[in-house]
């Protein structure tokens, strides 16, 4: 008997029955996954030192997977002005090797481009920065 309730007390699971449920939860989860569309997103800040226009973007670093990658232009310390931020592939890029300019953000979808590693370069008014991505083979 429940000491707090006059109940009966409830009866504990065995082991075998808990390896049992959970292994079906497992197996049911693992096999109803779905790979997602998912946006991988790279920030470029474009600030002044000493009357020079920088960036620095973050991270240096993309791993995209299926879906988009997406850059975003934070300007912190031009005014209120959009800076013209331009992305460069100097040994040709995943979409090719045009340059894709930027105010604001771009979003480009992952459908066409090729896999790799590419190293790309970040350009605000003469200033230069060179981050990478990586595509991994969605075949």
């Amino acid at each position: 008997m429940s000491k707090k309730k006059a109940r009966p007390a409830k009866k504990k699971a065995s082991k075998k029955t808990v390896k049992k449920t959970v292994k079906k939860t497992v197996k049911r989860a693992v096999s109803t996954a779905v790979p997602t569309r998912r946006t991988a997103a790279a920030t470029i800040f474009v600030y002044e030192v000493n009357g020079q226009t920088r960036v620095r973007t973050s991270p240096q670093l993309i791993t995209a997977g299926p879906g988009f990658v997406e850059w975003t232009v934070v300007n912190l310390g031009n005014g209120d002005n959009d800076v013209p931020v331009e992305i460069s592939w100097p040994k040709g890029g995943p979409w090719g090797g045009q340059p894709i300019p930027i105010k604001g953000n771009a979003r480009l979808s992952l459908a066409g481009a090729r896999d790799g590693r590419f190293k790309y370069n970040v350009s605000v008014n003469g200033y230069t920065e060179d981050p990478e991505i990586e595509i991994p083979e969605m075949g």
